[in-house]
């Protein structure tokens, strides 16, 4: 019901809007047709100028109005892009929960991707950290899949978490590496001009997916202890297969 409501306010809006703007010119020529009371309403410029002004400043408002529908619809539409985004991520996560309850139950001897992980570089204290991955497995594997991303604490609470991320490629043949790019603000609390206070003894923890050769699906997750944010750490990292 309220949705008719503004369907109806709306086409009363519009139609008061063409019904005033096809009216306006008539009433500025009937003003123009009329004897000014007084010296002060007598101007430099006739009826058409003023039409002509009317028409700019209609195109204008026009412009205008197109402008910030098209604003907007772009944040609409990126609004959108970032919940699917978000789904697509949630269901990834729930993947991997699904899949690491299996893994456990099961003995697979196959022989499975293994990977060797580390820090690249960073902005400063671990902002937008860039991660090199490198395939240590005799297997190719294809759509590598970055699921979630978090700093922790060693009482697990959570420090930082990755907002966005980017494979620079997404498959790797055997030896083959890539930079994974992240998103996150860095590990440190700035003191004013006393400095940065740093965080010290806590986890680096990466999530992420990949196919084989076989199209089967596996599930890793990867750790680095960060003695202190001060310092990078260019250890690697521990690989763990969870599913």
């Amino acid at each position: 019901m309220k949705k008719t409501y503004k369907i109806i306010i709306y086409v009363a809006i519009a139609v008061l809007i063409i019904g005033l703007l096809g009216i306006l010119p008539f009433i500025i020529n009937w003003i123009y047709s009329q004897k000014a009371p007084s010296d002060f309403f007598v101007t430099l410029f006739n009826a058409s100028d003023f039409l002509v002004y009317y028409a700019s400043a209609l195109s204008f408002l026009g412009t205008l109005i197109l402008g910030v529908l098209t604003l907007f619809q772009n944040k609409r539409a990126q609004e959108k892009t970032d919940e699917i985004n978000q789904l697509q991520l949630e269901l990834q996560k729930k993947s991997m929960v699904l899949a690491e309850e299996r893994y456990e139950k099961e003995n697979d001897n196959a022989i499975i991707p293994k990977f060797e992980i580390s820090i690249s570089g960073y902005s400063g204290n671990y902002m937008n950290p860039r991660i090199k991955v490198r395939n240590v497995s005799p297997l190719i594997i294809s759509n590598l899949t970055f699921i979630s991303g978090c700093v922790k604490t060693a009482d697990g609470e959570i420090l930082r978490n990755v907002t966005n991320s980017k494979f620079n490629s997404r498959s790797l043949s055997s030896n083959g590496e890539t930079i994974l790019d992240l998103e996150m603000l860095n590990l440190a609390i700035r003191q004013g001009d006393r400095g940065y206070i740093y965080y010290e003894n806590v986890d680096f923890i990466l999530e992420f997916s990949v196919e084989d050769e076989k199209y089967r699906k596996h599930y890793f997750r990867a750790l680095v202890h960060i003695p202190t944010t001060k310092d990078i750490v260019k250890d690697l990292w521990k690989v763990e297969k969870v599913g």
